[in-house]
């Protein structure tokens, strides 16, 4: 993990952190003025959970209630967080499609969800940049960005400091706003194009494993091909490690992760499941387009 700052948010308390002011737009002020667009919306994040809902590894979403949020600046795309009994048990990201309809992202079970605000309190104050001690209170900025799926990250400014962090782990990642302008860029977000998710067709889930346990990517393997989705399917049937690895920052991370899973749709769409601080589902067109795979 990297080093943080020598420089601590010295004068933050805790508690101030409750009131942090997030630099998101509430759901009404991106549909303003069009509420037969939401209405659609809201119509389609309820399908795509009933549907999920049958599945066991989602059995919990049957009487969630969603929260629909822009998923961040520059993207057409939306979070949306699903809660039970006013706790959080998965999340999904709709994409808007050039069509007018909406696009199933990724998708995710349990309770660590992606943008979670309560892991982004955690992770800040077990790096030593949120004190318990407070003098006077910082001003704090939080601001969410998605590039894609392995580039979701936590902006956090206080006062002449500026931290990102994994949006899903919390993990603090080594670089900046030069950075990150560098390699995405501000222009509009174009997520890949994949098949659209109607019914769920089959989902198979393994246990996790190890992906360091070793280190393919360094050893001069060749990358699993992934071009015939059923022999990615036998694999993981047949409880043989795969293992996804990209580099969404360049030099500065490198993300090794288990797949532990995939879920098939009738439209012979495919999403894996990678064990990243909870099951996170990915198609596995997205997650080809930004890294490789190992045995």
């Amino acid at each position: 993990m990297a080093q943080p700052s020598t420089r601590r948010l010295r004068a933050f308390a805790a508690a101030a952190f409750l009131s942090l002011v997030v630099s998101l737009l509430p759901l009404s002020a991106v549909h303003a003025g069009s509420d037969g667009h939401a209405g659609k919306l809201d119509a389609q994040v309820k399908q795509w959970v009933a549907e999920l809902s049958r599945q066991s590894a989602f059995a919990a979403w049957e009487k969630a209630v969603p929260e629909i949020q822009p998923i961040g600046p520059g993207t057409h795309g939306w979070l949306v967080t699903l809660s039970a009994n006013g706790k959080p048990v998965g999340y999904l990201v709709v994409n808007a499609a050039e069509d007018g309809t909406f696009q199933l992202g990724e998708y995710g079970a349990g309770p660590d969800v992606l943008f979670s605000e309560s892991l982004l309190r955690q992770a800040l104050k077990e790096n030593g940049l949120l004190l318990e001690d407070a003098g006077r209170a910082v001003p704090v900025t939080v601001a969410r960005h998605y590039a894609h799926p392995l580039a979701a990250v936590w902006e956090v400014t206080a006062g002449e400091d500026t931290y990102w962090l994994d949006a899903k782990t919390g993990e603090l990642i080594p670089i900046d706003g030069k950075a990150w302008n560098s390699k995405f860029g501000t222009a509009t977000y174009k997520p890949p194009t994949v098949s659209n998710a109607v019914k769920v067709a089959s989902l198979t889930i393994r246990e996790t494993f190890d992906p360091y346990e070793r280190l393919p990517w360094l050893l001069g393997d060749k990358p699993f091909s992934v071009r015939e989705s059923e022999k990615v399917q036998n694999r993981i049937r047949s409880n043989l490690h795969l293992r996804y690895v990209s580099e969404p920052f360049g030099d500065a991370m490198l993300y090794a992760l288990p797949v532990v899973g995939f879920q098939r749709w009738t439209s012979g769409r495919l999403d894996l499941a990678l064990d990243m601080q909870g099951t996170r589902f990915i198609p596995m067109d997205t997650l080809s387009r930004f890294g490789l795979f190992y045995r």
